[in-house]
């Protein structure tokens, strides 16, 4: 059984995770900066090293281009993809309706 990993970079961490059960190709799960969570378009990567070199090549990315991406998401065009967001104060949404 394939498990994710996280590796500490910087100020925060990387996540990958196997594509599927007994696949040898990775994703990038999520970027960790400052307790903020950054989720890169899904790509899927032939080995591990690739795609933690991806993800570091990201993480520094938007660790520069802080201002491009205080909003919900951006968009990259170095690496062609989209970078979703979760900011640490994310509006919590309750499912029961208030009268």
């Amino acid at each position: 059984m394939n498990m994710g990993i996280i590796e500490p970079h910087k100020d925060g961490f990387l996540e990958i995770i196997p594509e599927g059960e007994g696949s040898d190709y990775w994703q990038i799960a999520a970027i960790h900066i400052s307790g903020e969570v950054f989720c890169p378009s899904p790509r899927i990567y032939p080995s591990t090293n690739v795609a933690i070199a991806k993800a570091r090549r990201i993480f520094d990315w938007i660790y520069n281009h802080e201002i491009e991406t205080l909003g919900w998401g951006c968009y990259c065009q170095e690496f062609k993809m989209t970078l979703w967001r979760q900011p640490k104060s994310y509006p919590s949404c309750s499912l029961s309706p208030t009268f």
